[in-house]
């Protein structure tokens, strides 16, 4: 079995690329996977900045192949570019361990991204696509990410999108006091963004959702006000930030919509628009309008640089912990390749003490012989029936002048005093004194 994965991420692909991936439900994405050659388990992670597709695989060049032609179907480009990195086994696992740490975000130490991998894994199991060896690869990136973020310090400042979307639009204005700001949403994201425009005293908060129940929780929330989705455009006539947060597949503001709204702006005021949305809910050409500035998802990297650099320690701090994590559990996964003929050897045997026991409690009972004897004889039933086959292997292994075979039972069962020369002199066997 192999663990082979596919990762289209912001490191490597603009965002309007990723969207057409993340447009794709994941449910879906799933069982497409599952559906690859060679594929036995498999899991999706689809975030606003990545999309990863993880799968345990026991015709690895099958599954590759297949992934190259899934991906090919649903993005503009060649998955066997340099756009689409391709990981296994031990890459892959260090990879999905980082990605619940933090480290691989575009915003550095980012919390949500930890919580979007648990319901990755919640979503494959589900769906009845995890088995043992992505439950426990999932499992320890979900707590290696938890320890992460409690040992070191990779998690503290700005660390989401919302907070790095707060953060631009205040470094673009110089503050966001007495501003007019707009969000567009109420869920996650949204309110993300919310908790750190607490503090920023801004004039007002205008908040809008198209279930208008959830635009007035908000807003209570900020002590802002709730409005109706239908008076978008009167708002973005008075907004000096709008902040779109959304789960909407579609365009919300397009280039009509905003040029409308700026012809009813006094003077030169400018609107700066903020798109945290995945897919993009803002159209591209907005860019284009007289007086906006438009920033999506994409226009964050030089903040998470920023991040970047100021955390230097404690992202080599939090690497640390992810190496000897990454240690266990790669040797638990080598294990685990074991763990089937282990099995199996314990059903086997456990049938056979099974009868010789049975065998043994009837002569007891019968009575026409003592305990002694029924307990010698059965013990050296048991050690014989144990020993056959491999006795019959060793001896046929010896026949042959299989060295390595003999060697490698004697290390395995941890018997002293006999050695075997090496493989380059197969005629030679020595007997060393057990004294």
């Amino acid at each position: 079995m192999v663990i082979l994965s596919a990762h289209i991420t912001h490191k490597r692909v603009l965002m309007a690329d990723i969207e057409r991936l993340g447009r794709e439900e994941p449910s879906e994405l799933l069982r497409t996977l599952s559906r690859l050659p060679g594929v036995r388990e498999c899991a999706v992670l689809a975030t606003c900045n990545r999309v990863e597709l993880y799968t345990v695989t026991d015709d690895g060049a099958a599954t590759r192949r297949a992934l190259e032609d899934m991906i090919n179907s649903l993005l503009p480009f060649d998955a066997r570019s340099d756009l689409v990195l391709f990981l296994d086994d031990r890459e892959s696992v260090h990879h999905i361990l980082k990605v619940a740490s933090g480290l691989d975000s575009m915003v550095l130490g980012e919390d949500q991204i930890q919580g979007q991998v648990r319901e990755a894994f919640e979503l494959a199991e589900k769906e009845g696509c995890i088995g043992p060896v992505l439950s426990i690869v999932f499992r320890k990136a979900i707590s290696v990410g938890k320890k992460v973020r409690a040992e070191t310090g990779v998690n503290k400042g700005c660390v989401s999108i919302g907070s790095t979307a707060v953060e631009l639009a205040e470094s673009k204005l110089g503050s966001l006091k007495d501003k007019n700001i707009l969000i567009i949403g109420a869920g996650q994201m949204a309110t993300l963004i919310a908790r750190h425009l607490v503090g920023k005293e801004p004039r007002t908060v205008f908040v809008s959702n198209r279930t208008y129940s959830k635009a007035v929780e908000l807003a209570w929330a900020l002590n802002g006000r709730a409005i109706r989705f239908d008076s978008l455009k009167n708002h973005l006539i008075q907004s000096d930030v709008v902040l779109c947060a959304t789960s909407a597949t579609h365009i919300l503001l397009t280039r009509e919509r905003v040029q409308e709204a700026m012809k009813g702006r006094p003077g030169n005021r400018g609107l700066m628009i903020i798109d945290v949305s995945f897919p993009r809910n803002v159209a591209a050409d907005v860019a284009e309008v007289a007086g906006v500035q438009l920033y999506d998802i994409d226009g964050l990297r030089g903040k998470s640089e920023e991040n970047l650099l100021r955390r230097k320690a404690e992202v080599r701090a939090a690497e640390k912990i992810i190496i000897q994590e990454l240690e266990s559990l790669d040797a638990r996964i080598r294990e685990m390749r074991a763990d089937e003929l282990i099995s199996q050897l314990y059903i086997k045997f456990e049938q056979i003490k099974e009868r010789e026991v049975r065998k043994a409690l009837n002569r007891i009972a019968a009575g026409n012989e003592t305990v002694d004897k029924v307990l010698e004889d059965f013990a050296s039933s048991l050690t014989y029936k144990f020993l056959f086959e491999p006795t019959a292997a060793l001896k046929e292994a010896s026949r042959e002048g299989d060295l390595d075979r003999l060697s490698a039972v004697g290390e395995m069962f941890n018997v002293e005093g006999v050695s075997f020369v090496s493989k380059n002199s197969p005629s030679k066997i020595t007997h060393e004194s057990s004294r």
